[in-house]
């Protein structure tokens, strides 16, 4: 096939008569290899391996040959470590082992069977982790701590660096023998090769350090043994970040000297433009508060350097339209997706045929995909409850039920749309009850805190999209009892009617503002004391944004640190709103009292008590479930007046937690019906 022809599937037709994203869909040649589309489900960390041997697991080939057969032209296996003191951070997977070779070979072959390639990326952390994970040193080319691990390196010698070449040319070797198509060079994100480019971390005094031409040493002599190793006839490419937003950091300018540099002395492939360290990490993975490709421009500008290489973007791209966009002005010649095809793996199938309407396009929340690794758990998704469970419940096998049931559904927020999607994808007759007018429930609330929430709708927006094409049908307008739940007689009954907003036990309560009205109505005065009860993530943070966009001097009161529950990757932006917003922050503090004009707190370190002026306060508590509905579906069954009823209750009224744990439960209840 011609490298300039559409893909076969790309006539996803425009009113035009065209296919819709022509340069999407177009083969890409990458050195010696074409693949079918320029969508690359890039490397990450999903953590679907053994924890113990750092083998690959079959965990990790479903969730990967998923992506392939969703349509994407090549998938890369995200960071294999080259060397034990590479394992600096819990469930990452080891290719410096013969052992492993096994493991990498089945999960290629999985890709491959589903039509896409498979490159594996080679890597070692560096400083950037701890010790606890391998009981080794980390490895670093200076004794100087990461502002982030806070643990001193071992600064490498000749023999240790002698020795990594070594290992970086026989992982290559094992990768080319478990039949991978090509390798990618990790020299981003403030991993060890990037440590050595950088003056941030490289501040040696020898051949390794200093100039450009020493600080590209190391990487290029792992470039040349690797090239050695498995010859022209592999493609070889490198991931860069163009620009580390830190002292001395590698800047798009820098960068770009840094690849012409190493393509002058050998060849390379393609270039992955990526950018931040673990010091500013919040910029690697950028979420909803960060605009759509704002970092997009770096992959042009480094483009420049790469005499002719296709140079891969990066970084929030989330929709077909703005990938094909990119490709279009000439910023890049490939797009690296992650978040985008963890939200749904077909996402460049979807795009292909015509079916855009149907993508379940990823809102940048980091919950899952960040939230788990975050709490020591695999990576998940707020908008996909069947990640890491492809082989069970992967887009092909969620299939028809043998026997169509009646299903009734009470709530329309995350947790009864969903329960509702599923359902109706399995072949059920649905009616789902929904007491407001509007789809969605509290989430429209969250979203409506400050507009760059409004993304965060655009979970349950799909899905009421979706019940509706499905043929579900809607009693919007309408508070569903036991016995409306039953008026159809239906054989399941799933409970999603949410929760209620709690309150704190303290004199005064009653003037007490539920943080749910006060971004719905707003409040009164100047002056807001906003209290956490203790949860310190999102609707605390969003709550005290959206009063001090409103002109309140607002202190946001809480028990330990603010934000401590969100991710390391929206957490620091999220502060820096805050603080940028004139919010003050009592940490360590609980609200211990409401009177007209104040409000007592409590520090919990000390117990000593002081007081706030506040012309408001504002309770960000914890939820309370409303399992009305629920309890009395409960009673009919004991009464036995109900025997052949199924009935469950999913979300908020079975626990108050999050909205990706009402999709989980609902997924979990009504995949199986």
């Amino acid at each position: 096939m011609s490298p300039d022809a559409p893909a076969p599937g790309a006539g996803a037709s425009n009113p035009s008569g065209g296919p819709r994203y022509p340069l999407l869909f177009r083969p890409l040649r990458i050195g010696p290899l074409e693949i079918r589309n320029r969508v690359i489900f890039a490397g990450h960390g999903s953590r679907f391996v053994d924890w113990h041997t750092h083998q690959l697991t079959e965990r990790q080939g479903h969730y990967l040959a998923e992506r392939a057969a969703g349509g994407v032209g090549l998938v890369i296996q995200g960071s294999s470590m080259v060397h034990p003191t590479g394992l600096a951070a819990a469930g990452v997977n080891e290719v410096y082992s013969d052992a492993a070779i096994p493991a990498y070979a089945r999960v290629a072959e999985m890709v491959q069977a589903e039509g896409a390639a498979i490159f594996g990326q080679l890597s070692h952390l560096g400083r950037q982790g701890d010790t606890f994970a391998n009981h080794r040193e980390l490895w670093a080319p200076s004794a100087v701590a990461d502002p982030a691990s806070r643990v001193v390196p071992h600064a490498m010698t000749r023999r240790d660096i002698a020795d990594l070449i070594d290992c970086y040319r026989s992982a290559a070797r094992r990768l080319v023998l478990a039949g991978f198509d090509g390798i990618e060079v990790y020299l981003a994100h403030g991993y060890l090769l990037c440590e050595f480019l950088s003056r941030f971390s490289n501040r040696r005094a020898d051949g390794y350090g200093g100039p450009l031409e020493n600080r590209c040493r190391l990487p290029l002599e792992v470039l040349e043994a690797v090239r050695a190793e498995v010859g022209d006839s592999v493609p070889v490419g490198i991931r860069v970040s163009a620009e580390e937003f830190v002292p001395d950091g590698l800047s798009p300018g820098e960068c770009s000297e840094i690849v012409a540099h190493l393509m002058a002395r050998t060849r390379l492939d393609y270039v992955s433009v990526s950018q931040s360290n673990y010091a500013s990490i919040d910029r690697m993975i950028p979420d909803m508060s960060f605009p759509r490709a704002p970092f997009a421009h770096y992959a042009g500008a480094v483009r420049a350097a790469t005499d002719g290489a296709p140079v891969f973007a990066v970084a929030r791209l989330v929709s077909p339209e703005q990938c094909e966009a990119l490709l279009e002005a000439g910023t890049a010649d490939a797009v690296c997706l992650v978040r985008p095809l963890i939200a749904d793996p077909e996402w460049a199938a979807k795009a292909a045929d015509g079916r855009r309407e149907d993508i379940r396009e990823c809102i940048s929340c980091n919950v899952g995909c960040r939230g788990g690794p975050h709490r020591g758990s695999p990576i998940a998704c707020l908008v996909n409850p069947a990640v890491g469970e492809e082989a069970r419940w992967g887009f092909r096998r969620l299939g028809r039920a043998s026997a169509p049931r009646r299903v009734t559904v009470v709530g329309g927020g995350p947790g009864g749309l969903k329960a509702a999607e599923t359902a109706a994808l399995r072949g059920h007759d649905v009616v789902l009850w929904e007491a407001s007018v509007r789809l969605g429930g509290q989430v429209l609330v969250a979203a409506a805190a400050m507009d760059y929430r409004d993304e965060f709708a655009e979970s349950v927006r799909f899905l009421a999209r979706q019940v509706r094409k499905l043929g579900v049908e809607l009693r919007t307008g309408s508070r569903a009892d036991a016995a409306l739940a039953l008026q159809n007689e239906p054989s399941c009954v799933v409970v999603a009617t949410g929760g209620l907003p709690g309150g704190f036990e303290v004199p005064g309560s009653e003037r007490v503002v539920p943080a749910q009205t006060a971004i719905s109505h707003g409040v009164a005065g100047p002056r807001v004391v906003l209290a956490d009860a203790g949860e310190a993530g999102w609707k605390a943070c969003t709550t005290a944004e959206n009063l001090a966009a409103a002109g309140h001097a607002v202190t946001l009161v809480t028990p330990g640190s603010v934000a401590v529950a969100m991710d390391a990757f929206s957490r620091p932006p999220m502060l820096r709103r805050l603080r940028a917003a004139g919010v003050e922050f009592l940490e360590y503090h609980t609200l211990s009292a409401v009177s007209l004009g104040t409000a007592e707190v409590t520090e919990t370190l000390t117990g000593r008590r002081s007081t706030l002026a506040a012309d408001s306060v504002v309770g960000s508590a914890y939820d309370i479930a409303d399992d009305a509905v629920y309890n009395e579906l409960l009673a009919l069954q004991d009464e036995g007046r109900i025997p052949d009823t199924e009935v469950h209750a999913v979300g908020d009224c079975l626990a108050p937690r999050g909205a990706i744990d009402a999709i989980w439960d609902a997924f979990r209840v009504t995949r199986d019906l």
